[in-house]
């Protein structure tokens, strides 16, 4: 899995705000959210509360996270439903390249992503985890995705 960083640079403007990577006309950037828009956003490199599920109940806190061994479970139910990785990227409205990058590990899909593809090939990603809570104050981890120069340099070893 290559590195995960702590912040990236928008390729477009230079802002220390990269949270997408995004497709513009064939290409694979960074970008921050200004220059993000009207683009083809193929995945959060910074996961926000949308892509965490955190419930706190009266004893116990759930989250959503994904297992360990999700590009298996992703490969092994397309395979056996007998479907083209450019089908299932059609069919979930994700890019093709983005499903196969998840397939092999280089990137995590979000919450959201992985819900689609759990209801397309009838699999289970996410497990919900449960901690007992006391009085205790959770903060939320963040968690960041490779950026594109992440995946480069995983490409070079």
């Amino acid at each position: 899995m290559p590195k995960k960083r702590d912040m990236a640079d928008c390729e477009i403007c230079g802002r220390r705000e990269g949270d997408y990577f995004v497709l513009i006309e064939g290409a694979k950037l960074v970008a921050c959210r200004s220059c993000s828009h009207g683009t083809k956003i193929l995945q959060r490199l910074r996961e926000d509360e949308s892509d965490i599920e955190i419930k706190q109940t009266s004893h116990a806190i759930e989250s959503e996270e994904l297992v360990e061994d999700y590009t298996k479970i992703i490969r092994k139910a397309r395979e056996q439903k007998n479907i083209s990785l450019r089908d299932l990227a059609r069919k979930l409205n994700e890019a093709e390249s983005f499903l196969d990058h998840i397939e092999k590990g280089k990137l995590r899909p979000t919450i959201k992503v992985a819900k689609k593809l759990e209801k397309e090939l009838g699999i289970k990603l996410i497990e919900t985890k449960k901690e007992a809570s006391g009085s205790v104050t959770m903060k939320k981890q963040e968690f960041k995705e490779p950026t594109l120069a992440d995946l480069l340099e995983e490409q070079k070893k």
